[in-house]
């Protein structure tokens, strides 16, 4: 093995290698750290009639519970409690609601705002508090009594240690983009050392397809292994189910356009290793007949 090809495959398990960090990391961060990012994760939720179902009782009995109302009203509030639970995602104004909901939640457990109320700091937590405003405003309109609630309706979505692990993923994904500008100067170097870069082209994309399998598996296991994990309570379990859902799929996009891509690589870089392979042919055939 010569130096030239020593340094080429060298390039190309880096370049492999540090891809299968970048993607994954990229996805996370683009989706999942970033707000604007987890709120188009979230909006599916939003969506999900039985998430929603659920997430309206949450907040019906936050809203009963938070509020002291004289007993000529309590029948009032009653009535309103239960259209709220029952039919909450048919307003106009919920789709905004849950947008805030899922804002705010994103802020807690990312670091940019505290919860108030008296929940564990280290747990993952959802902020309800948007859809308890929404029943209050409901509930003033039809009864023309406006109501103080709190600022803050936390839910408790899981464990300390589960909180933990977002954290050092929120810390290290946001570097993904040093691991791809590593793996296009790795890609380079392999190119430019090769005695035939269709070659190197070639071992590049199947190496991406195989990639593509590793990113499926390891997502279809890290999925599995979060759905094991308890969430503590009903709506933090479908919270949990739907949003590992709807992950699952945004990055299986991710994924298929790198097999399209790394496939388009693949068939390109084969004819252009035939169309070289017959051109040296030819020139030999040249230079044999030539003597």
């Amino acid at each position: 093995m010569t130096v030239r090809t020593f340094v080429s495959a060298v390039g190309v398990i880096l370049a492999l290698l540090l891809t299968a960090v970048a993607v994954p990391a990229a996805w996370v961060d683009t989706n999942v750290v970033k707000e604007d990012g987890f709120v188009r994760m979230a909006a599916a939720l939003g969506n999900d009639p039985g998430f929603q179902e659920r997430l309206a009782a949450a907040a019906a009995g936050t809203f009963e519970s938070s509020v002291s109302l004289p007993e000529p009203v309590r029948n009032l509030a009653a009535g309103a409690i239960k259209d709220a639970a029952s039919g909450m995602q048919s307003w106009s104004d919920y789709p905004q609601a849950w947008e805030e909901t899922a804002r705010n939640s994103h802020r807690l457990n990312f670091g940019t705002i505290k919860a108030e109320e008296a929940q564990s700091p280290t747990a993952l937590q959802l902020d309800i508090a948007p859809l308890v405003r929404l029943i209050r405003d409901h509930f003033a309109s039809s009864t023309g009594i406006r109501l103080d609630v709190p600022e803050q309706s936390v839910v408790t979505l899981g464990q300390p240690a589960q909180r933990q692990v977002i954290e050092r993923v929120s810390a290290f994904v946001p570097l993904w983009w040093m691991a791809a500008v590593g793996a296009v100067l790795s890609a380079l170097l392999a190119l430019a050392a090769a005695r035939r870069r269709a070659v190197v082209l070639i071992f590049l994309g199947l190496g991406g397809l195989a990639l593509a399998a590793v990113w499926t598996t390891t997502t279809d296991i890290a999925v599995r292994a979060a759905e094991n994990l308890s969430s503590g309570n009903s709506v933090a379990e479908l919270f949990k189910e739907e949003f590992l859902a709807s992950a699952r799929s945004g990055f299986g996009e991710w994924i298929a356009a790198s097999i399209w891509a790394s496939g388009g690589m693949l068939a390109l870089s084969v004819i252009a290793w035939l169309l070289t392979g017959r051109g040296r042919s030819r020139s030999a055939d040249r230079s044999g007949t030539g003597r």
